[in-house]
């Protein structure tokens, strides 16, 4: 059995603990672009470990081997910008205001375990569009069905900041 290296074991130590610090964050309030952040880390910690996988073995490749390294590389790099975006055009531009009409709040159990129940707020804006947002338990049981609330929200990532 391989014997796991110092650099293995500190980004498995670092992948959990942003895990585990993604899940002691709320999902609604000041903090949820910190919560989006531990996301996205766990994202980039991975592709960083895969990428220096693939640079540091690089001299033991073939040639037909380096090209597939490559192609993890450039894989890695727009999957971690892709799943970034969202973030970053929430942080330059802001939260935004808007009030919702005719709200229904609702939850949704995955089938990924113990830490799988989503709730999420629907309503239609003054342009009649329907934003379905992600809210907290305690938003979940506070908000009546068909009401009207302001909420404060990302537009990109669609977290919420407050709920009135």
């Amino acid at each position: 059995m391989k014997r796991l290296k110092k650099q293995e074991i500190i980004f498995f130590v670092l992948v959990l603990a942003v895990i585990a610090a993604g899940l002691l964050l709320p999902k609604t309030g000041e903090l949820v672009l910190l919560d989006e952040f531990c996301d996205l880390s766990v994202i980039w910690i991975v592709c960083a470990y895969l990428v220096i996988r693939v640079v540091r073995n690089r001299t033991l490749l073939s040639a037909s081997r380096k090209a597939l390294g490559a192609g993890v590389v450039i894989v890695c790099f727009a999957l971690a910008l892709w799943f970034s975006k969202d973030l970053v055009l929430d942080l330059s531009s802001g939260s935004q205001t808007v009030e919702l009409k005719d709200i229904q709040v609702s939850e949704s159990l995955a089938h990924t375990g113990i830490f799988s129940h989503h709730y999420y707020l629907t309503g239609s804006d003054n342009e009649d569009e329907i934003l379905r947002l992600e809210i907290s338990g305690e938003d979940y049981g506070r908000l009546q069905q068909g009401q009207t609330v302001r909420v404060e929200y990302y537009k990109h990532t669609g977290r919420i900041v407050k709920v009135d």
